[in-house]
């Protein structure tokens, strides 16, 4: 799996001969979807058309972690680290012959271009969510409680080790089915409580209102009549408790592949590809992600 490769969306022109004649070879891949095998510190984007006897490809080194992030990677195509080849094969090839660690000894190439020139441009569009029931457009680039976790990924906004969720209208009082139109506001200081680090307004933080230390305020109560300490006013006993919870959020990354300036090979032959449009995939990686942020 050392070999990535990625493939072009619309049909191509090859020119250049030596001899200065044009040669226009037709591939069609439009049709055909995007995949991807991984190594170790590669990646392996590759096309096969609807024949299954033509692939295109493009071997990628990157790091481990950049579907986590939404960014734009750019490598520049050297031959050996990061290169393009186009394939014709003498049998039908199927995505074994490229996500295989040993590739299948059938079909063989029959002939090939190498792409060592031009620039592979990766965007990576990565989404969260921290089910907390508001909708992210609506929390905007915020981060409440600064733990390097912006709000419409963090389960926590205020930082209070109390999940934003259970601090929203979880009653659904005003009936409209939507949890942030009427948060809770136990102190009535205009604060909604999922963004209010003193809930109850006693002076003492919300999360030093645990007294049993295990991150978790909800199930520290003195009075069973009111509810928990931190929407008590009449309780104010303070544990210094400087530690968050642990966060989790979901994500799912979509990616965009471009190559300019391509430049193709095979023996006297040569491809020029001013933009090439290899391709996008949906969720080509998704999953949860756990983080505990450091005050």
């Amino acid at each position: 799996m050392k070999r990535l490769l990625g493939f072009f969306l619309l049909s191509i022109l090859f020119i250049g001969c030596n001899d200065g004649d044009v040669i226009v070879t037709s591939f069609s891949f439009e049709d055909t979807n995007l995949q991807f095998c991984t190594g170790s510190d590669s990646y392996l984007f590759f096309k096969i058309n609807n024949a299954d006897t033509e692939s295109i490809s493009l071997l990628f080194q990157g790091d481990s972690d950049i579907f986590f992030t939404s960014d734009t990677t750019r490598v520049t195509l050297d031959g050996t680290s990061n290169y393009i080849n186009f394939r014709i094969y003498n049998g039908q090839v199927s995505s074994s012959y490229f996500c295989n660690e040993v590739p299948p000894t059938t079909p063989q190439a029959i002939d090939e271009y190498l792409g060592n020139s031009g620039v592979a441009e990766l965007v990576t569009i990565a989404s969260y969510d921290d089910l907390d029931g508001i909708d992210s457009d609506d929390e905007g680039l915020l981060d409440t409680d600064e733990d390097g976790i912006l709000n419409y990924f963090d389960f926590d906004d205020d930082g209070d080790n109390v999940p934003t969720l259970l601090e929203l209208d979880t009653e659904n009082a005003d009936g409209d089915n939507n949890p942030l139109t009427n948060p809770k506001d136990t102190d009535g200081d205009s604060i909604p409580d999922y963004l209010d680090d003193d809930d109850d307004g006693d002076g003492v933080l919300t999360r030093y209102e645990d007294s049993d230390l295990n991150l978790d305020p909800t199930n520290d109560i003195d009075d069973v009549t009111v509810g928990p300490n931190f929407l008590n006013p009449k309780v104010s006993n303070s544990y210094i408790l400087d530690i968050y919870r642990e966060h989790s959020f979901d994500f799912s990354t979509n990616i965009v592949l471009k190559i300019y300036n391509l430049v193709l090979t095979n023996g006297k032959e040569q491809i020029t590809y001013e933009t090439l449009i290899l391709g996008s995939i949906e969720g080509i990686q998704a999953g949860t992600l756990l983080t505990t942020p450091n005050f």
